[in-house]
């Protein structure tokens, strides 16, 4: 919410923009009623949709508004005014300190003037228990006649979003603020290695920050800093200190202070910051030993600025991690090389994990300083975007159920795929728009011509459109009569006319390869097979991609249609079997040579059939654990047909009586999605035939062979319901006839089988359902970014009813009309039909919750016995540990140089 002048909040009017950071849009504003200039911080909008965080954040609050003390900027209230959240603080005059730092260095009595009323301020804090954690320049203010206010005290702490003690002493720390184990907090430049490491904060951090402060003031130059947030991050965990920089008349005490609040150790670390307050003062009333000595002509001059000087070893001896959270440390030998490498691990948000089946669920912006990723929380999913100098990742609003981001080139965009559409949204948050029409997206990449490209479905080529919007064309032309089925995964590659993708030819032990071409030709030329998910990187010359959820690099260069040898990244480098669902490649790289990617989990794992009742009891079905996909129950519950992916995805007749598991038709192409008839004869199911994906349907009992049902090249059809008297089929169509042909289809079994669509255009909708009694008809469609179930007259006209309240995926009718259920996130939803004219139900109610296998591009993936009683669920044997953390290799390019060079020994 952007506010302008003259804009009112209550009783307060906006008179001008002060700032914005990651903890709200700040505003000089008046005060009508007591006639006072005051600072306006409006909290972001997702914060306050959290009662029970507001609720913490309001105790806390009045916490903080305790502190009246003439260096801290005071908390007046906190106000609500149509629907906004906002504090009312102080309005500090002056100009920060980082301002006046950009003047060049402070004069050593005014620095030592601010730094002791700093700790003065920070004295009275910690007596009564609150840290500020985000110490630094920009949040001092200094008036014109030397007058010094703290910033943002406690705000960190005060918008966490955990459950804590109302007692902001021990209160767990906050997502935005978090100086727990798994995030990191605070500006880089000014974070103690404590908070880098992700270590809890305690009093000293700020003693930390007071000392890096006060050395900036004295020298006029960062004590850490480096070309990227990277070498930042390093210099603060292992850069030399060089306090030979400080001006030779620094008093002696000074120095001492100064060492002692740089001690990287917090045991050893000043433990008080009354100590320094004392020293301070004992110097600025002349109270001190003889003048300081002057620095030795050893001494080095400037900080080791840029230098990475976090390593890890690729011996087995030692090998470091920095883990932005959890810490794992070796320290390499002395003899290792000044560039250096070093592993971090971002931690997401409290309560969020990424996972691994998302279609490209992390990237890195070209210049290395912003990361965006997916979020899963309770089977939901959205974008956040993190500067890597930032607290916290921002969740982006509009994002919900948004998949595969990627950075436009100068990093202020981020394109993603949601609701079937290609979107953009500014890296703040603002200006979301809609580019395109993309299904079921195979990947995108915005390049530096102004377009971005992108694979709109998993069948057909690349497709790029105008980055402001516009006609799309098509770019790459699938082969099918050399069995491609899709191009997917594109990278642009900067600076050239080539075009870098994958290659997908159907479910096999290599069905994906890499393929190039050059934008002014019509044919693509094949650079790997088997391999997929390609990246360039353009500074060492090395192509990456992968194998089987292993990470390659070989030389080559844009000009070059043949490779060498490709080297794969040593295991512990390397992402493993969460490299990403459809072989997407779960990782980033930006220019400077950090690479990102997800570790731990798996895209696909061995799975067992459940039953479960309505009392949430489950039972195994006696069944060998395999990687199950689909299941479905026949109209007379004997039987169920099994969808298993193990290279080939098939089908599988079980008897439930006799135990058996029968292979259904020939095995020849990927069978998927499979629907019984009303009768119980056949099976309906989607074929990968020859590079199409059209119906088919084959009789149980094997005495016929498989009869194709539509012939149409260049869609995905997916069969989704049969009406009971078995004269209709519904299926949904994608592909790149968008808009036209997307959306759900009619078919009859009975006449001329001529399909048509069951909305007009331009209504849409996925998974339709035909209601037992053939009056009704539940689907999924794209609402605001999110799924949501809506059932409508069937055939049509009508009005529609909206059923989901909080998304909704995968609907199903019980067998006597009388229930509706769906899937919303990990938890199983169901609403009660009321019979009549008009359709009616009651508010959604929870069935059952639990993580069970959920389809991506098929049918309803569970199913209910006939008598109501029972679901049919596919669980994953073995819960495979949460993807909590984003994986950082810092300065990779230097890592593969000791590796080549390891290899040439």
């Amino acid at each position: 919410m952007q506010l302008t002048s003259g804009t009112k909040l209550a009783h307060y009017e906006i008179a001008a923009a002060i700032g914005k950071g990651g903890m709200g849009e700040v505003y000089r504003a008046k005060d009508t009623r007591l006639g006072r200039d005051v600072a306006i911080k409006l909290l972001p909008e997702e914060f306050t949709r959290d009662a029970e965080r507001l609720g913490r954040f309001e105790r806390e609050a009045r916490l903080l508004a305790s502190l009246n003390h003439p260096h801290i900027a005071a908390i007046h209230g906190l106000e609500e005014f149509d629907g906004s959240r906002f504090l009312v603080m102080e309005l500090a005059p002056g100009e920060d300190l980082s301002a006046r730092l950009g003047r060049g260095a402070v004069p050593l009595r005014e620095a030592l003037e601010i730094a002791a009323q700093i700790a003065e301020a920070l004295e009275v804090a910690h007596e009564k228990g609150i840290i500020h954690r985000d110490l630094k320049p920009a949040n001092v203010k200094v008036s014109d006649d030397g007058a010094v206010k703290l910033l943002d005290f406690g705000l960190a702490k005060a918008l966490d979003s955990e459950e804590g003690d109302s007692d902001i002493s021990n209160s767990p720390t906050m997502v935005r603020a978090a100086t727990h184990a798994g995030m990191i907090i605070g500006t880089a430049a000014y974070m103690s290695p404590e908070q880098a490491r992700g270590k809890k904060a305690d009093k000293r951090a700020d003693i930390w920050a007071l000392g890096v402060v006060l050395h900036e003031m004295l020298t006029g130059a960062r004590l850490f800093g480096g070309e990227t947030v990277s070498d930042t991050l390093a210099a603060v965990l292992r850069g030399d200190i060089d306090f030979a920089t400080l001006p030779e008349e620094t008093p002696r005490e000074i120095r001492t202070l100064l060492r002692r609040c740089l001690e990287r150790n917090p045991k050893n670390r000043l433990h008080d910051v009354a100590d320094a307050r004392i020293a301070l003062a004992e110097v600025l009333e002349g109270r001190m030993d003889d003048a300081p000595p002057a620095p030795s002509s050893g001494a080095k001059r400037g900080p080791r600025a840029g230098a990475i000087a976090i390593a890890i070893a690729c011996s087995a001896v030692a090998a470091t991690f920095i883990t932005l959270g959890v810490t794992r440390w070796l320290v390499p030998p002395a003899s290792a090389a000044a560039a250096r490498s070093a592993h971090v691990s971002i931690a997401l948000p409290e309560g969020y994990e990424a996972g691994s089946t998302h279609l490209r669920a992390v990237a890195i912006s070209h210049d290395g300083a912003r990361i965006a990723f997916v979020g899963l929380k309770d089977g939901k999913n959205r974008i956040f975007v993190r500067a890597l100098d930032d607290p916290e990742a921002t969740a982006l609003e509009g994002t919900e159920g948004g998949d595969g981001p990627f950075f436009s080139p100068d990093g202020q965009w981020i394109g993603f795929f949601a609701g079937s559409k290609l979107r953009k949204i500014a890296v703040g948050g603002a200006a979301l728009e809609t580019l395109a029409d993309a299904p079921s997206h195979r990947g995108g990449d915005w390049g530096d011509d102004g377009y971005i490209y992108f694979a709109p479905t998993n069948v057909g080529g690349i497709l790029r459109v105008p980055e402001s919007g516009g006609a799309t064309t098509e770019v790459t032309h699938v082969n099918a009569a050399g069995g491609e089925i899709s191009h997917r995964w594109p990278q642009r590659v900067a600076g050239t006319t080539t075009l870098l993708f994958s290659i997908w030819t159907g479910p096999g032990d290599d069905e994906h390869h890499v393929a190039m071409q050059t934008l002014e030709a019509r044919e693509h030329h094949l650079l790997v097979k088997g391999g997929d998910a390609a990246q360039y990187a353009a500074k060492p010359g090395l192509l990456l991609y992968t194998h089987h959820g292993q990470l390659l690099t070989v030389p080559w260069k844009p000009s070059q249609q043949d490779l060498g040898k490709a080297v794969p990244v040593a295991a512990a480098e390397q992402p493993n079997e969460s490299i990403g669902n459809e072989g997407c490649g779960n990782y980033s790289l930006s220019d400077d040579g950090t690479l990102a990617y997800l570790g731990g989990g798996r895209a696909y794992g061995a799975m067992r059939l459940v039953w479960i009742d309505r009392q949430g009891a489950q039972t195994p079905v006696p069944l060998p654990d395999r990687v199950y996909e689909n299941v479905a129950i026949s109209p007379d519950a004997s039987r169920a047909v099994l969808q298993t992916r193990e290279g080939t995805t098939r089908l599988w007749i079980y008897d439930f009586a006799r135990g058996t598991l029968t292979p259904l038709g020939t095995g020849a192409g990927s069978s998927q999605a499979p629907l019984w008839t009303a009768d119980g004869k056949r099976v309906i199911y989607r074929g990968t035939r020859k590079g199409t994906r059209n119906l088919y349907w084959i009789t149980v009992d094997g005495s016929g062979d498989e009869e194709r049902l539509t012939t149409k090249p260049g869609v995905i059809q997916t069969p989704t319901s049969v009406s009971s008297d078995g004269r209709i089929l519904l299926y949904s169509q994608t592909g790149p006839e968008e808009p036209e042909g997307v959306g759900a289809w009619v078919l009859p079994l009975d006449a001329d089988r001529t399909p048509h669509r069951l909305f007009p255009m331009p209504a849409t909708g996925q998974d339709a359902q035909i209601s037992p009694d053939g009056r009704w008809v539940a689907y999924q469609t794209t609402v605001s970014s999110r799924q949501e179930i809506f059932v409508a007259p069937f055939p049509g006209p009508g009005e529609r009813r909206l059923v989901s309240t909080d998304g909704g995926t995968e609907p199903l009718w019980s067998r006597d009309g009388r229930e509706l259920f769906f899937q919303s996130g990990s938890r199983l939803m169901g609403v009660t039909v009321t019979p009549g004219v008009t359709f009616s139900a009651s508010p959604p109610r929870l069935v059952h919750e639990g993580r069970f296998f959920r389809t991506i591009n098929g049918n309803t993936s569970f199913s209910i016995t006939p008598d109501g009683s029972r679901f049919l669920r596919i669980q994953p044997l073995t819960q495979e540990p949460a993807i909590t953390r984003i994986e950082l290799v810092l300065n990779w390019f230097s890592e593969l140089k000791r590796r080549d060079a390891g290899r040439a020994e």
